[in-house]
């Protein structure tokens, strides 16, 4: 018995000793997919070599939207040709087509992080690596005294339903089915008094951590005779932060629904760049945190070094010692210990503290569930 948890303690150290736990090339943030690229010019040759570098221009943008809040784009300065070829690591085409005068493809860029984040630092930008886990939204829509979630007509609803969804996005947003499952589970009054259990239900459900409860209220204002619609968010969950409150302002009573389009399109601006100033990476700040988990068998470890590498505030893993049973790692990082936990809860990574030392836990889906 002595002779096998030897070997077990011997793998676990080789797979140490293979090398750091790093992140920080492995953030798919970094790559832009379904680039379409279409241009005519005097051979196919040409329109291939314009279509390549208005593609690399366009994915570059993409990324730094990304990155950095609203505010920030316009303080951006303009990348030339040759600032996006350094910046670019690899491309990828496909779905290309030809003719003597014309090139069609989708592109896939990938650019090298460590360059976009010196250009950005270079601009005296903060920004953001750290994609959100999907968040659940329940719309609660309330007018003329009646308060809607399920049963139609819901504009409020149907606006989120319709809205552009960002391929760039970083705080990912589901929409429940709306079904008996669903209609049973929870209603408009459970979701605007945050009641646990029916929330828990429908997060376990849609398989989220956090819900987010969107009630718009829509009134009219009889003095400049123009619809107003005030929306509260409320979010349910290891993100949750304060209640924050926004009213929009319409044209007139018939434009009502362009009127809910643009609340959500600016609400889902603003969690956005909630999110990315919540995350922002703090590069005058790289601290250490010492860390232990416990082992159950060799996949824990290699889980734990996968997830552990998905987190855009880790800057390298050192394993400081590794027994059959736990391991202690020094994780390096930029930020703080809340920070920290937020990044890794999105990479499901719960980091508690007990009795005074750090605590790894590596969340599973169906504890995820239970927990919720």
């Amino acid at each position: 018995m002595a002779y096998c948890a030897a070997i077990v303690v011997a793998l676990f150290a080789l797979l140490a000793m293979a090398g750091t736990v790093t992140a920080q090339d492995r953030n798919p943030i970094f790559t832009i997919t379904d680039v379409a690229v279409d241009e005519t010019a005097e051979s196919a040759s040409d329109a291939r070599d314009i279509a390549l570098a208005h593609g690399q221009r366009r994915a570059v943008q993409r990324v730094f939207r990304r990155l950095i809040v609203r505010a920030d784009q316009r303080l951006l300065p303009q990348p030339t040709d040759q600032d996006i070829a350094t910046l670019v690591q690899n491309i990828e085409l496909s779905d290309e087509k030809t003719s003597f005068t014309r090139y069609l493809a989708t592109m896939t860029v990938a650019f090298k992080p460590d360059l976009v984040r010196n250009y950005l630092r270079a601009a005296g930008l903060q920004f953001s690596e750290t994609i959100s886990r999907p968040r659940l939204v329940l719309p609660v829509f309330e007018a003329a005294g009646a308060i809607n979630l399920w049963d139609p007509p819901n504009a409020w609803r149907e606006a989120w339903e319709a809205r552009r969804i960002s391929p760039d996005a970083v705080v990912p947003l589901v929409l429940p089915e709306g079904d008996l499952q669903d209609i049973g589970t929870i209603g408009p009054i459970q979701a605007l008094a945050a009641e646990v259990r029916p929330l828990r239900s429908m997060a376990a459900r849609y398989r989220v951590r956090d819900v987010l409860v969107a009630h718009a209220t829509q009134v009219q204002d009889l003095a400049a005779n123009r619809p107003l619609v005030h929306v509260s968010l409320r979010h349910i969950g290891p993100s949750s932060g304060a209640v924050t409150i926004e009213t929009f302002t319409g044209e007139s009573r018939d434009q009502v629904g362009a009127l809910l389009a643009e609340a959500v399109q600016r609400t889902v601006e603003r969690l956005e760049d909630d999110w990315k100033r919540d995350n922002y990476l703090r590069f005058d700040e790289p601290v250490r945190l010492s860390a232990s988990f416990t082992l159950s068998t060799l996949s824990d470890w290699l889980e734990m070094r996968r997830r552990l590498a998905g987190a855009a505030v880790i800057r390298r893993v050192e394993i400081a010692s590794i027994t059959q049973s736990d391991a202690q790692v020094v994780i390096h990082y930029l930020g703080g210990p809340q920070q920290l936990g937020l990044a890794l809860a999105q990479r499901d990574i719960d980091l508690v503290e007990e009795d005074g030392f750090w605590m790894l836990r590596l969340v599973r889906h169906t504890e995820a569930s239970r927990d919720r």
